[in-house]
């Protein structure tokens, strides 16, 4: 087993290798969170895949702790997919699995159009490829100006989560590691995330992607997630009944489990 920590361009990148031995030349799969959240959303998911590939996971920049890498000239989804690329190059991944939940899929999706020979699969859940249709956000800016992030991770909770998909501690523990990221980084993520739109590149994405959206997401409706199924080549959808937008961390074993078999399914 190897696990390592290191600090890339102000990113905080974690790695593990739990592969087992007759696995030799596993593949990496690389994870991006969304708002919110940090790397250890995709914990749960460990106990699936760790067995049968290496993992790098990473804290996007302005969260988490990457919280203080700021970039001078600002932040672009073509920066952010770049952020992705150093995160791979940093544990020796020339090509890669790259799944995204959030705006971490629409960044992985960007980061597939940018680096088409290194992405070897695309996973995304609860994601947009046009921000423009995202529903719900534009009221961020005043909650978290007039209340604080606290208020506005409160209200996010029941935009995430049905009542008991979660056991107490898992909803305190997401609640509160929602609350300490900087407002300054919820209100950029978002206007990059309303401002996106793919949907005109979506034909150039010809490697295998999977999509995973729950049945009652408030920010992304599933007709957007079918009309992403339709006009990529090679994709392929799951929808997960009682699930709102935090479906990696509700369903993280359903997720993981599915991911592991269109993997497999998509061997070279």
């Amino acid at each position: 087993m190897r696990f390592t920590e290191t600090v890339v361009d102000g990113l905080y990148v974690n790695f593990i290798d739990m592969t087992l031995p007759h696995h030799v030349g596993a593949e990496t799969l690389v994870f991006h969170h969304g708002v919110g959240a940090n790397n250890e959303l995709w914990s749960q998911w460990l106990s699936v895949l760790a067995p049968h590939y290496k993992i790098a996971r990473f804290d996007m920049r302005g969260f988490g702790r990457s919280a203080t890498a700021v970039k001078q000239d600002g932040w672009s989804l073509e920066s952010l997919a770049q952020d992705v690329l150093q995160v791979a190059d940093s544990v020796g991944a020339a090509d890669f699995h790259l799944i995204g939940e959030s705006i971490g899929g629409t960044i992985a999706l960007a980061t597939a159009l940018k680096a088409p020979g290194r992405v070897r699969t695309l996973t995304m859940s609860n994601a947009a490829f046009r921000g423009g249709a995202v529903q719900n956000v534009t009221q961020w800016q005043t909650l978290l100006r007039n209340e604080g992030t606290l208020a506005w991770s409160i209200e996010m909770m029941a935009a995430r989560f049905h009542p008991g998909a979660l056991s107490d501690e898992q909803w305190q523990w997401f609640e509160q590691q929602q609350a300490n990221h900087p407002i300054e980084s919820i209100v950029i993520a978002r206007d990059i995330l309303v401002g996106a739109d793919l949907g005109p590149r979506l034909q150039d994405v010809l490697i295998p992607v999977l999509l995973m959206h729950g049945d009652g997401s408030p920010f992304v409706p599933v007709p957007q997630m079918v009309e992403l199924r339709d006009k990529l080549p090679n994709a392929e959808l799951h929808i997960f009944g009682h699930a709102k937008h935090g479906l990696p961390y509700s369903h993280a074993i359903p997720c993981a489990e599915t991911l592991l078999r269109f993997l497999h399914r998509n061997k070279a």
